[in-house]
């Protein structure tokens, strides 16, 4: 059961009920809920889905280059939401913003819910909670194509169904998942370094149920001969028991990470990626009726998939749990030096590293954001498929 009244603050769990309750009873009503979602780019047509549909946005002006699109959603066979309607916009922004891989909100409080037609004081007050740039660097791409919007349609479509029909317990383990990809898009702005740390951390999550720690348990090849000295020498016994304490205790977390990747996203289904600007590519041919996409063709300087061996692809997906490691327990960010990439996949990036000889300058590739975003929803979503048979 939710709190009477939200406050302002949003506990996801409570969210998570009302977007699927336990068991679905259907309540024929006249009178639709509307609820609200905050998105980055403009949707000129309905999303028709299974229990609701989502209109076209409505567009607010801001002051200076920001605007708003607000899209209504209509949920006109509405579970029993009581006045918690606003919840379900919350859980779907969650799913909407895992699929699409673009940062979605929705009001923390339901004041506004169940008003079918806002006046301009009611859409401001929605219009603030999530200004999006319009302009300028680093402004945010909101004119989508038919061909990306239509994508993006059957990925939801096809999520949702999922969602909607797997066993309980798995629907809230993968809608925590969801929801940390989700918190990544919505951070990459204000803290790189804590987006990146989320979208591992969604992998992680799945991964130790997808890979079982014991495949990665193995004894040393000098295990024996240390046990046939450890009979003659305490020392070397405490010390071989505490080896062993230490192997115990192990979960083998970044090996796990890098073994669900390889197996629910492997590097030849990473080509599937977009690049980041085929959907400007895409607007503006649909526009002018003109093909101009040669620089979506790989460029001289770019690395791609089929550029590394095995081998190196595990080094570089390895170093991604490192960095989130050092994110978690050091408070160091990422290497990274360009949040928005131009390129498709990965960044050539020099640092120095600091060592007890001194400092070395390296170089090293490192996936880009939008790559390991792909990879987050990708192979989590490889994984739900494979488990529930959808």
């Amino acid at each position: 059961m939710s709190r009477a009244v939200t406050a302002d603050h949003v506990l996801f769990d409570e969210c998570l009920s009302i977007f699927r309750p336990q068991k679905i009873e259907e309540i024929e009503d006249t009178n639709p809920i509307i609820v609200y979602l905050l998105l980055d780019f403009r949707i000129t047509e309905e999303l028709k889905f299974e229990y609701f549909k989502i209109n076209p946005t409505i567009e607010i002006k801001l002051p200076g280059a920001y605007a708003s699109f607000i899209a209504p959603v209509q949920l006109p066979k509405c579970f029993e939401v009581n006045n918690d309607a606003h919840l379900f916009a919350i859980a779907l922004a969650s799913v909407f913003s895992f699929v699409t891989s673009r940062p979605a909100k929705a009001p923390r409080d339901g004041y506004i819910t169940w008003r079918e037609h806002l006046d301009m004081n009611a859409l401001q007050e929605l219009a603030i909670q999530f200004p999006v740039l319009t302009a300028g660097p680093g402004a945010h791409d909101t004119s989508i194509s038919k061909e990306t919007l239509g994508r993006m349609y059957a990925e939801l479509n096809e999520t949702f169904k999922m969602l909607y029909a797997m066993p309980y317990k798995h629907y809230l383990n993968a809608m925590q998942s969801m929801r940390l990809v989700h918190l990544a898009l919505l951070n990459k702005r204000d803290d790189f370094g804590l987006a990146y740390y989320l979208l591992v951390s969604s992998m992680e999550t799945v991964a130790k149920k997808a890979v079982k720690r014991k495949d990665f348990v193995s004894n040393h090849p000098k295990e024996s001969e240390w046990k046939e000295l450890g009979k003659t020498n305490e020392d070397i016994k405490e010390l071989l028991s505490l080896y062993k304490k230490q192997r115990s205790q192990s979960q083998f977390l970044g090996k796990r990470v890098v073994e669900f990747i390889m197996k629910y996203c492997p590097p030849d289904q990473w080509l599937d990626l977009k690049h980041p600007e085929a959907n400007r590519a895409s607007y503006f041919e649909e526009l002018s009726g003109q093909k101009n996409d040669w620089y979506l063709e790989k460029q001289w300087y770019e690395k791609y998939p089929e550029d590394f061996n095995e081998t190196e692809i595990r080094k570089i997906l390895n170093d991604l749990y490192v960095h989130r490691s050092k994110f978690t327990h050091e408070g160091k960010n990422p290497p990274h030096k360009n949040p928005n990439s131009h390129n498709r996949f990965f960044d050539n990036q020099t640092i120095v590293v600091e060592s007890n000889e001194g400092y070395t300058i390296e170089d090293i590739i490192l996936p880009n954001f939008q790559l390991v975003s792909f990879i987050a929803k990708r192979s989590i979503r490889n994984y739900l498929q494979e488990k529930f048979k959808f």
